[in-house]
């Protein structure tokens, strides 16, 4: 019996050895991350590494197009987008992406000239409101939010954020939403005008799930190649997010995102995150999935299949 407890201990020992020199991955992780709000909670961790790429390298797009093409083609292990855009690029690469967290809800804004009052939803009955980028998030949400109070608007696109700030200043539009960092632009910009909804607000009104407009997916062959060291990556990144989303840290996770280039400037930043505190955040597993269910029903979107969201 002495002689089998013996050879027992000798094999767990073994395997203990055999486990300590198993090599570890160092393989660098290729991150795109968005400007932008969808952006701003990884600032932290890109600045902890801004020494070094031996873990990651991180490049900052200033929108999806050409970031989706370099995830798909392999310059890029994980990518910051849209949370529409990903469900579309999850369907178009047949199943080539997952998504792992959720890293920004709602960021858009209600902003309105001096001359025009907006208090509610109601408010902006039979009125013309101006939004920008119809591809993205910000038009299936207005949408959404005006259907279901029965208020009929007419809503008219830019073609991008710029373009709408640029009518904010020369004061051609009355009404008009816009994401943060760009609305907090334009009040810089701009007299006389004020941020009267926060539309994160009005959708927790009229649903149970979250406004879910930013998240972090990751390619599925880099994936199933490192799952260890993405889930390892998984843990700095819930940090980073904690200490951008913190409002006790607004003025050094502003100069955090000014020095990763998220956004050119701290004052507009320091702003932004003031709007956005609640909204920068990490979730993950079947909260994750539960919410942006949620949120892809509500705007009438292609359910991505289950294997889209990726649970440890």
């Amino acid at each position: 019996m002495k002689k089998l407890i013996s050879l027992a201990i000798c094999i767990l020992l073994l395997l203990s050895l055999l486990a300590s020199c198993a090599p570890e991955d160092n393989t660098q992780i290729k991150i795109g991350v968005m400007s932008g709000p969808t952006g701003m909670g990884m600032a932290k961790l890109m600045n902890d590494n801004a020494d070094s790429e031996e873990k990651y390298a991180f490049e900052v797009y200033n929108a999806p197009t050409n970031a989706t093409q370099d995830l798909l083609n392999g310059t890029l292990d994980m990518l910051c987008l849209p949370t529409n855009t990903a469900a579309a690029l999850a369907g178009k690469s047949s199943g080539a992406i997952s998504v792992i967290a959720i890293n920004c809800l709602g960021s858009l804004y209600l902003m309105s000239d001096k001359d025009t009052t907006v208090n509610s939803i109601s408010d902006l009955e039979g009125k013309t409101i101006y939004a920008s980028v119809p591809s993205s998030t910000t038009g299936p949400i207005i949408n959404y939010i005006l259907e279901k109070n029965n208020v009929n608007a007419e809503v008219v696109f830019e073609a991008d954020h710029d373009a709408l700030v640029a009518k904010v200043v020369k004061g051609e539009s009355s009404i008009v939403i816009l994401p943060e960092p760009k609305a907090t632009a334009a009040l810089s910009k701009a007299s006389g005008y004020s941020i009267d909804l926060n539309l994160s607000t009005e959708w927790d009104k009229i649903s149970d799930e979250p406004l879910t407009m930013g998240c972090l997916v990751v390619r599925n062959a880099f994936l199933n190649e490192h799952k260890s060291l993405v889930n390892r990556f998984l843990d700095e990144y819930e940090e980073s997010i904690e200490f951008i989303g913190d409002e006790k840290n607004n003025e050094s996770a502003a100069n955090m995102i000014t020095n990763a280039g998220v956004l050119p400037n701290a004052n507009i930043a320091k702003a932004a995150l003031k709007n956005l505190y609640g909204s920068i955040v990490y979730i993950d597993g079947d909260d994750m999935k539960e919410a942006l269910e949620g949120f892809y029903t509500a705007i009438e979107l292609t359910l991505p299949s289950d294997s889209f969201y990726y649970d440890d």
